[in-house]
């Protein structure tokens, strides 16, 4: 056993892609080497993956080959052509020869004995084919291999114990050797064993751990922000971010001036990590004149940070321009130019959509029964959410889309309600976002998203594979999230003239994906009876099965529910059943049991149909010779189906 390292070295990978990367390859490796404990590295210009102790053998595979009978293969005790024949084309002797027994015969046989490749013969073979196949969002070709990868490949570090694996990539084979920090140890560096890989690149200036690098810069932004006497702010996934552009971290401090505190709060925080990735340092919820960098250089006698406040000022400066310039006019000012602001090609202008967004949100207020002056809220709301699309600030800056329409309309004087349903109506975008804090709020938010996806499909753009442009599989998700949240149970059909092709189909599919964590079987069984066009009773039903699936009488619930449905004809028609064609008491007790519960919600209490249910299938003959009879107790058994199907599909459903 040996220890080994595969280290793919590149040019600066865009830190969003390392850990996917990296992860898709541990897969890939983990079913070739038969390892689940790979170890992994990451920086921006290296993958690598070590395992411990790794042994490189062949399995061994065993074959019967079948010869002629016995019978054929030996006259008087000697072998015959035929047997000769075989041992000739199997390169076999007749010492080799094996006499078992094949059927109702006696077959002359021999055991062959294969060696497979070893996992890392294989590794070999299709290292080309795995790097190449690893989903970036965009990938390159460098040379004329035309071989692609995200960044250009410009060594691979691959080692069994001492000895380098004969991999290579294009032009590039694989060595002994890789390099330290691209500029405070440039130069070439031989690993002479994988053990020792993590320490050397440590002494060149390179944290191959990413949780280490990760620690590091949370441990310096705390340090310096105390320092400061506040604490450091963490814009969304910022620090991991940051902690994917550096190989090795240092910490530098900086500051602005405090004139550009008038800005929001939100508008400097986005200002410095959405072009510089630097963190901002707040006390008691205000913001400090300084910021923290994370440097992959070493400072020196401040010039790294003079050129940093260089760039922070002039973007604060624009930013401020663009704050004062929007608040001279009011958000109603600029709500007719969005005619000239494309929604879709085949959709209209964004007005267009602020218009549809009302008309939704003031059905959605009805059907939900909101007061006169909570609908007079929306209907502001709604004239205004998109105004900030014009805004200086918003051009600039697209992801304060939402929140400059809150600061600007509590600028210009708008209630606070009204204001946040500004902010609020794009949440939530992804799962771990918050929802929309007010009813208003998530009116408009239900709206909008609701509004995006029917007009979307409508004009045929429809997510396909993984290519979803409009982001129509998370709006689907805030639209399941907001009516779980809030309560909903609304028919998506009641608020449309007409429901375009495919809009069914791909409610569906995102359920599926929105249920999942309860188990596809239970899925499968509200889906089957549910209308997908009532979203809130397809989850709630999801739930509720998922909370009862391990109790007894669920168990009972599943067992009769099959018994029913077995012996029912899969085309059935929906027949009324009549008393008088009653002959046992079984099935009069049966018809009594049904009809106490059919206006039951609690699902459990249709346990207390599997007595009746097995007296009636082990005392009645259902299929009778007088044929009204057989219809009229299969038209009793299809009325408990339906009872049953008001919840779930239970056939479907795995105990």
């Amino acid at each position: 056993m040996k220890d080994l390292l595969i280290e793919i070295g590149t040019e600066e990978l865009p830190a969003g892609v390392i850990s996917p990367a990296v992860e898709y390859l541990k897969g890939k490796l983990s079913e070739i080497l038969g390892r689940e404990d790979i170890k992994t590295y990451t920086t921006p210009r290296r993958l690598a993956f070590f395992v411990e102790n790794f042994e490189n053998k062949a399995m061994e595979k065993e074959e019967i080959v079948w010869g002629p009978p016995v019978k054929v293969a030996y006259q008087e005790g000697k072998p015959t052509k035929a047997l000769l024949a075989f041992l000739e084309r199997n390169s076999a002797n007749l010492e080799e020869v094996l006499q078992l027994q094949r059927g109702e015969g006696l077959y002359t046989a021999i055991r062959k004995v294969y060696k497979e490749e070893t996992p890392l013969e294989r590794l070999s073979k299709s290292f080309e084919e795995i790097l190449q196949s690893v989903p970036f969002p965009k990938s390159m070709r460098w040379d004329n291999s035309n071989l692609r990868f995200s960044r250009p490949i410009r060594w691979i570090c691959a080692l069994y114990g001492d000895k380098v694996l004969p991999l290579t990539f294009g032009k590039v084979k694989a060595s002994n050797k890789t390099f330290g920090h691209r500029i405070l140890s440039p130069k070439e560096i031989e690993i002479k064993n994988p053990r020792e890989y993590p320490q050397v690149l440590k002494d060149n200036y390179v944290i191959a751990d990413y949780k280490e690098r990760l620690g590091l810069i949370l441990s310096f932004l705390k340090e310096e922000a105390y320092r400061l006497g506040g604490k450091p702010l963490y814009p969304e996934g910022l620090e991991e971010e940051v902690a994917n552009l550096v190989e090795f971290p240092f910490s530098l401090v900086g500051g602005f001036e405090e004139r550009y505190l008038e800005l929001p709060k939100k508008v400097i925080m986005t200002v410095l990590a959405h072009h510089q990735r630097f963190f901002c340092v707040e006390k008691e919820d205000k913001l400090l004149p300084h910021f923290i960098a994370i440097s992959n250089n070493c400072p020196k006698d401040g010039v790294i940070v003079k050129g940093y406040e260089k760039v922070i000022r002039a973007r604060l400066e624009d930013a401020l321009f663009f704050y004062k310039e929007d608040l001279k006019k009011p958000l109603e000012d600029l709500v007719e130019g969005l005619s000239q602001v494309l929604f879709h090609p085949k959709a209209g202008s964004m007005l267009e959509k602020v218009n549809r967004v009302k008309a939704l949100s003031l059905k959605i207020a009805n059907l939900l029964g909101l007061s006169e002056e909570q609908k007079r809220k929306i209907e502001r709301a709604s004239h205004l959410c998109k105004a900030d699309l014009l805004t200086h600030m918003v051009r600039e800056l697209e992801e304060l889309q939402g929140y400059m329409g809150y600061v600007y309309a509590l600028k210009g004087g708008e209630e606070e309600e009204v204001a946040l349903a500004l902010y609020e109506h794009y949440l939530p975008t992804k799962p771990t976002d918050p929802l929309p804090s007010k009813e208003i709020s998530a009116v408009l938010s239900l709206a909008d998203k609701l509004d995006s996806l029917y007009t979307l499909i409508k004009v045929g753009e429809s997510p396909t594979g993984s290519s979803d442009p409009y982001g129509m599989r998370r709006m689907a998700y805030g639209l399941f999230a907001l009516l779980e949240a809030f309560d909903w149970n609304i028919n998506l059909k009641e608020l449309f003239e007409e429901i375009p092709e495919g809009f069914g189909e791909f409610l569906r599919s995102r359920l599926e994906a929105y249920l999942d964590p309860y188990g596809y079987d239970v899925v499968r069984a509200v889906l089957e009876v549910k209308d997908v066009f009532s979203p809130y009773e397809v989850i709630s039903m999801a739930k509720t099965l998922a909370n009862l699936k391990e109790e007894e009488e669920f168990k009972n619930i599943v067992e009769a529910y099959r018994r029913v449905v077995r012996i029912l004809p899969q085309k059935w028609e929906d027949l009324m059943v009549r008393q008088e064609l009653f002959k046992e008491e079984e099935e009069r007790r049966l018809w009594q049991a049904l009809k106490n519960l059919e206006g039951e919600k609690d699902l459990l209490k249709l346990a207390s149909l599997k007595k009746p249910i097995d007296e009636f299938f082990d005392r009645v003959l259902v299929m009778d010779p007088d044929e009204n009879i057989k219809r009229n107790r299969l038209a009793l058994l299809y009325r408990i189906k339906k009872l049953f199907n008001r919840f779930a599909d239970f056939s479907k459903i795995n105990l």
